[in-house]
């Protein structure tokens, strides 16, 4: 396990909270704790058993047959099951992103294939307390142009990854829409790292930057524990376990879930109304 400073750890004390409903979430601590930290951890949202279930849901569903690219679908396809590997620089998106992993896309309203949408629908009611919506703001549907996007990444063992960066494309969008001026991602961690039975993996995982520490989440968390973390932090997921053989007929490494707003674009590239494609493409 990393060694991190005594700043750190108690800075990740300081910063988690562990409730057993969204009515005891207190959104001036949930606040203030971001505005401190720039991270916090919440527990006991979501059971731990339902994440196991997931993941063996998802490795029994995931056939590379159903493989789409990383880009090219219409807008509508990502609203419903849907698969995609993605492989490069992403530089179609509007910025040069390196990454390895594939998206399982699974919004609340689709069928339920991996049991995770009270998961999904919890996590999007602390992404709306957190952004001082409603809390029930477009988890069920479409509103005001945005849907929660539900999904699990998955970062391949033998070489998964995503390069560090800070978020800029859907801040952008939502910014652009006058949805929000401020920018937080609630992950739901869904693998550990370390050698224990709930671990998926041995190297590399999930991190963001934090008193100038990279801090690998999932070496201290648990499953079904909420990661919110600002925008503006440089986070990433460094090399899942190189030691590996990568298979792309197997969806195995590292797991997370997400429910970011994503805007309803009803046609392909319309996210180049939003973002402009880089100027110099090796500039990450």
């Amino acid at each position: 396990m990393t060694q991190y400073s005594d700043k750190l750890y108690k800075a990740v004390n300081k910063s988690t909270i562990e409730i057993s409903s969204i009515d005891q979430l207190d959104s001036d601590w949930l606040n203030n704790t971001l505005e401190k930290y720039t991270f916090c951890i919440i527990k006991g949202l979501i059971d731990p058993d339902v994440i196991r279930s997931a993941k063996e849901k998802i490795k029994e569903y995931h056939s590379p047959d159903n493989e789409r690219p990383a880009t090219g679908e219409h807008p509508d396809e990502l609203m419903n099951n849907f698969q995609k590997l993605s492989i490069g620089g992403a530089e179609h998106s509007g910025v040069y992103r390196p990454r390895c992993m594939r998206t399982f896309y699974n919004p609340v309203w689709a069928e339920d294939i991996f049991g995770l949408r009270e998961s999904f629908k919890i996590t999007a009611q602390v992404r709306n307390i957190l952004y001082g919506f409603d809390k029930d703001y477009a988890v069920d549907e479409v509103g005001n142009e945005f849907w929660t996007a539900s999904r699990i990444h998955n970062y391949p063992s033998g070489g998964g990854f995503l390069v560090s960066h800070k978020d800029n494309i859907v801040p952008t969008v939502q910014k652009k829409s006058k949805l929000s001026n401020q920018y937080f991602q609630p992950v739901i961690l869904m693998s550990k790292k370390g050698t224990d039975q709930d671990c998926d993996f041995k190297t590399g995982g999930g991190f963001f930057e934090v008193f100038g520490e990279r801090f690998f989440y999932e070496e201290v968390c648990e499953l079904g524990d909420i990661i919110i973390y600002s925008g503006e932090t440089i986070h990433g997921v460094a090399d899942i376990d190189l030691e590996k053989p990568f298979d792309s007929r197997k969806a195995d490494g590292r797991f997370a879930g997400f429910v970011t707003l994503y805007k309803k674009f009803k046609k392909k590239k319309e996210l180049n109304d939003f973002v402009e494609p880089p100027k110099n493409k090796v500039v990450i």
